[in-house]
């Protein structure tokens, strides 16, 4: 059995980019939150719902309702033979634990810069994520680190073939 791959880390902190890196280059099929999110509440994704921290489609309950679905897509992919990344900040352990009921032995990489970086990169951020600087400071404030599970950190802060490099061979000779 195929398992997935868990991007994961807080807003700007480069998930995506790992993400995007296993998607285009080595053929992963790419489950975003925020993708799913907009998905579950009838929005485009390219339009901004931004709001605060736990407000609007960002509640507690929308929340449980995208890790379910987000899981849910992991498992119709690695069912059909396919590989899969699952791209969000899970910042509580519950949100991890549900991945790991269904796949025990998923590749868990938590994604970190520094925060100077991070602001930079909220600043001139133009993607389906509504966070900015504020959200990351509210999500810094409630995160729960990974005791639960086994961690790969990376600092993105590399160049798309050193990254591309460091993933290939942390994949490498794995089913993942």
């Amino acid at each position: 059995m195929r398992n997935p791959v868990v991007v994961f880390g807080l807003s700007g902190s480069g998930k995506s980019f790992l993400s995007r890196i296993l998607h285009e280059d080595m053929g992963y099929e790419w489950i975003r939150s925020d993708v799913i999110r907009k998905y579950l509440a009838g929005i485009d994704p390219s339009q901004r719902a931004v709001s605060g921290f736990g407000e609007g489609i960002y509640t507690e309950d929308m929340t449980r309702r995208v890790y379910e679905e987000m899981i849910k897509r992991a498992e119709e992919i690695v069912d059909r033979g396919g590989r899969v990344v699952l791209d969000a900040t899970f910042l509580k352990r519950w949100q991890r634990e549900a991945v790991k009921k269904v796949f025990p032995n998923a590749l868990f990489i938590l994604a970190v810069a520094d925060e100077k970086e991070i602001k930079r990169r909220l600043k001139d951020r133009e993607d389906v994520s509504d966070a900015d600087y504020e959200i990351y400071l509210a999500q810094k404030r409630v995160f729960e680190p990974p005791q639960e599970v086994d961690v790969v950190e990376i600092n993105t802060r590399r160049s798309r073939e050193e990254l591309k490099a460091l993933l290939k061979d942390l994949l490498e000779d794995k089913v993942f």
